[in-house]
C-alpha cells in the first residue's frame, strides 16, 4: 500500500510541476508582449495617470460696429483659487486658514462652512485648484495679496471675463454667454463627427442667443492648457508643458452705433410719452430695424422691453398684424393683374358695400391709388383685393419676401412655419383650414358626447315611461342642433371666404410678420424689388486684425414687378407723407431733397388683452424708405399698445431718419 500511495503522490507531484511552469510560461509570455508589444500603449496609460491637464480659458473674440466702437470684449477679471491639501492640517481642515480666508473675501455666502463644501465637492481632482470666488475687486485681492504668506496654495488668478462695454445697447443682437447646459452636450454628442461638431465641455462659457450665439464658434477661440505632474495622491508637483490659448475671432458690425443709439433713444422716449395717454398705456414693448436698401446691411436693430436675459429679439421673433403697412402689397397685385389703373376711381360710401360691411376712417368720396394710399382707405383696397384675389395677394407678398425667414445671422429668428402665422399662400391657408377643422371637431365631439352621458344619467334616473320619453326627444332636439352646428363650422372653417380676402387686402386677418420681413419688404420696393438676406456682420478678423473674411450680399430673389407698377406705388406711399396724408406732419419739416415714402398701421391684433370693457387698444406700425428718388434706406417697427402707426411707431422713424441724414 505505501508503494501504492508514493506512485500516486508522485505523479501529482509530476502534476502540479507541469502546471507551474505552464503559468510561469504564460506569464512570461504576456510579460514580454506587454513589453515588446505594447509597450506603447501601457506606457501612455502610466503616462496618463501621471500626468493632469489643466484648461486655460482662451480670450472670446470682440465685437465691434461698423464705425469702430468695441460693444463687447473680453477683459481681465480675477478670481481666487485654492489648492484642496494646503487648507489641510492632520487630517482635518485648517480652521485657522480658512477663517482668515473668510475675513479677507468678506462676502456673507462665503462661509467657512461654504468653503469647506465647495473643497470637499472638488476633493478628487488634487491637481486642479478650485475656484472659490470670481470677478474680485481691487480691494479684496490687496487684502489677500497682504497675507500672501499666511496662504500658502491660495493664489489670485487672471480670467477673461465677457464685458458689455455699453450696458444693454444693443443688446437683443449681441445676445449673451452663460454655462453651457446639458442640452448642448448631449446636442453634441448626436452631432458625432459632423463638421459642424461643436466642442463644448462641462462648464465651458457658451453663446445662448443673439450674434453670441450664432457666431459661437467664431468668437470663442481655442483653449489652451497646463500638462501637470502629479504624485500618487494626486497632488501636483511640477508643470510639464504649457500651451497657451489661441483668442476667439472678431466681429464687425453693419450696425452704426449712432443710429443705434438714436433708435434707441426715440423707442424709449416714444413708449414714455405713450404710457402717459389712456389709449396707449399700456405700451411697452416693440421693435425696429433700419436697413440699407441696396445690399441688406442692418445698420440699427431694436427691441424692448431691453432686458436681454430671457427677452425675445422681438425684431426677429415677434409676429405682428401687419395693418395697412400691407397695403402696398394690395396695390402691386391688383396693378400688375391688370384689375385697376392709378388713376381709377373707386367710391368709398363709408363702409365696403359687400358684407361684413367693413368700415373705413377715410372721409366719404371717390378714391385712386394715390388719394387712397394717403387716406389709408380701407374701401378702396377692400375693392383692389376683391378684383385681385387672395391669390395674386400672397403670390406678390411672397414675391417681395413675406412668405418665410429672412435668412438673417441671428439666433432663433422666427420661420412663420405654424399655421397660424405668416402669408396667407394657398398652402398655408389650406394648413389653417386642415388644423382649424380639426379643432371643430375636437370641440364638438367633446360636447356632443358630454351631452349623450347627461342624456344616459337621466334616463337611467328616470321612473316612467313618460319621463323617458321626454328626456329622448329633448335630448334628441339639443343633439342635432349640436351636430347641425358642428357641419355649419366644419364648412365654414374648411373654405376660404371673401371677408377673409378682404381683411388679408387691408392688412388684417390670417397674416402676421416680424419686424425684420416688414423691413424688407419695404426695402425691396424702395429698391426696385430685390429682396436681400438681411445681415448683422459684415466682416471677421483674427485676433491680429487681419480679415479672415468679408460677407457680400446675397440676394434672396427678385420679385419680378414691373418698374411701372413699382414707381406708381412709391408715389403712392410718398402721399403719405405729403399735404393731407397720414403721416404728413411727422416729416414737414424735412428738406424737400430728401421726400419720405411710407406707410402706417394701425391693427387690432384679437387678444383678449386688446380689449378692456368699451375701451379697445391698437398696435401702431410704420414703414418707410428714403431719400424716395433714390433710396438709400428703409425703416420698419411696431410699437404694442401704440394706438396708431404715425403716433407711434412713426415717432421712432422721424428721429431715426433725422439722424441718419444729420437733420437734428
Amino acid at each position: 500500500m505505501q508503494g501504492k500511495e508514493r506512485k500516486q503522490l508522485e505523479n501529482l507531484i509530476r502534476i502540479y510541476t507541469v502546471l507551474t511552469f505552464v503559468v510561469i510560461g504564460i506569464l512570461i509570455a504576456k510579460l514580454a508582449w506587454m513589453q515588446l508589444v505594447e509597450t506603447d500603449f501601457y506606457a501612455s496609460r502610466a503616462d496618463a495617470q501621471r500626468n493632469r491637464l489643466m484648461t486655460i480659458a482662451a480670450t472670446r473674440g470682440d465685437i465691434i460696429t461698423s464705425d469702430g466702437t468695441t460693444l463687447v470684449t473680453d477683459r481681465p477679471s480675477y478670481q481666487l483659487t485654492v489648492d484642496y491639501l494646503s487648507l489641510r492640517k492632520n487630517g482635518a481642515y485648517d480652521e485657522e486658514k480658512i477663517q482668515l480666508l473668510v475675513e479677507l473675501l468678506a462676502d456673507p455666502e462665503l462661509t467657512a462652512e461654504k468653503i469647506m463644501e465647495i473643497c470637499d465637492a472638488n476633493s478628487g481632482y488634487l491637481y486642479r485648484p478650485i475656484v472659490l470666488k470670481k470677478n474680485l475687486d481691487i480691494a479684496t485681492v490687496s487684502r489677500i495679496e497682504a497675507h500672501r504668506k499666511e496662504l500658502p496654495g491660495v493664489t489670485i488668478d487672471s480670467v477673461p471675463e465677457r464685458t458689455y462695454l455699453y450696458g444693454t445697447l444693443c443688446s437683443h443682437v449681441l445676445g449673451y454667454i452663460g454655462e453651457v447646459s446639458q442640452s448642448e452636450l448631449d446636442a453634441q454628442e448626436e452631432q458625432g463627427d459632423s463638421e459642424n461638431q461643436t466642442n463644448y465641455k462641462l462648464g465651458d462659457l457658451v453663446g445662448k442667443v443673439g450674434l453670441e450665439k450664432y457666431y459661437d464658434q467664431t468668437l470663442r477661440g481655442l483653449d489652451g492648457y497646463r500638462q501637470v505632474e502629479v504624485n500618487a495622491g494626486g497632488r501636483p508637483v511640477s508643470d510639464v508643458k504649457t500651451v497657451e490659448p489661441e483668442a476667439g475671432n472678431t466681429l464687425v458690425l453693419t450696425i452704426d452705433t449712432r443710429l443705434q443709439q438714436a433708435l434707441e433713444n426715440a423707442m424709449d422716449e416714444t413708449i414714455a410719452s405713450l404710457q402717459r395717454q389712456s389709449r396707449s398705456d399700456k405700451a411697452g414693448a416693440g421693435a425696429g430695424v433700419l436697413l440699407n436698401v441696396k445690399n441688406g446691411e442692418v445698420l440699427a436693430m431694436v427691441s424692448r422691453p431691453d432686458d436681454n436675459v430671457g427677452q425675445q429679439n422681438r425684431a426677429i421673433q415677434g409676429r405682428y398684424i401687419p395693418g395697412s403697412t400691407f397695403k402696398p402689397v394690395t396695390a402691386i397685385a391688383a396693378l400688375e393683374s391688370g384689375v385697376v389703373t392709378d388713376t381709377e376711381s373707386i367710391y368709398n360710401p363709408g363702409r365696403y358695400w359687400i358684407a361684413p360691411y367693413i368700415k373705413t376712417t377715410a372721409p366719404v368720396g371717390y378714391y385712386n391709388l394715390y388719394k387712397g394710399m394717403a387716406k389709408s382707405d380701407n374701401v378702396y383696397f377692400q375693392e383692389l383685393g376683391r378684383r385681385a384675389g387672395i391669390d395674386n395677394i400672397a403670390k406678390y407678398g411672397k414675391a417681395l419676401g413675406l412668405d418665410g425667414a429672412t435668412g438673417i445671422d441671428l439666433a432663433y429668428e422666427s420661420k412663420g412655419e405654424r399655421v397660424t402665422e405668416g402669408l396667407p399662400t394657398p398652402e398655408k391657408r389650406q394648413m389653417y383650414q386642415d388644423w382649424y377643422t380639426a379643432k371643430i371637431d375636437e370641440r364638438f365631439d367633446k360636447l356632443i358626447a358630454e351631452t349623450e352621458a347627461r342624456r344616459a344619467e337621466e334616463l337611467a334616473a328616470a321612473t316612467t315611461e313618460e319621463e323617458k320619453t321626454k328626456i329622448e326627444k329633448r335630448y334628441k332636439n339639443l343633439l342635432a342642433i349640436q351636430r347641425s352646428n358642428k357641419q355649419i363650422n366644419h364648412k365654414w372653417a374648411s373654405e376660404w371666404h371673401a371677408v377673409d380676402t378682404f381683411n388679408v387686402s387691408i392688412g388684417q386677418g390670417r397674416q402676421n410678420y416680424t419686424p425684420i420681413q416688414l423691413a424688407v419688404y419695404a426695402a425691396a420696393i424702395a429698391n426696385g424689388g430685390t429682396v436681400y438676406q438681411p445681415y448683422v456682420v459684415k466682416e471677421i478678423r483674427n485676433n491680429a486684425g487681419d480679415v479672415l473674411e468679408r460677407k457680400e450680399p446675397v440676394v434672396r430673389q427678385e420679385a419680378g414687378i414691373s418698374e411701372d407698377t413699382l414707381n406708381k406705388v412709391r408715389t403712392a406711399m410718398c402721399q403719405v407723407t405729403a399735404p393731407g396724408g397720414g403721416a404728413y406732419s411727422l416729416f414737414a419739416n424735412f428738406p424737400s431733397d430728401i421726400k419720405v415714402a411710407a406707410k402706417t398701421g394701425t391693427a387690432q391684433p384679437g387678444q383678449s388683452s386688446y380689449h378692456e370693457g368699451s375701451k379697445e387698444y391698437y398696435d401702431g406700425l410704420f414703414i418707410c424708405f428714403a431719400p424716395a428718388d433714390d433710396p438709400e434706406i428703409a425703416f420698419a417697427c411696431v410699437m404694442e399698445y401704440g394706438y396708431s402707426g404715425s403716433g407711434s411707431a412713426g415717432r421712432v422713424a422721424k428721429a431715426v431718419l433725422e439722424e441718419y441724414f444729420n437733420l437734428r
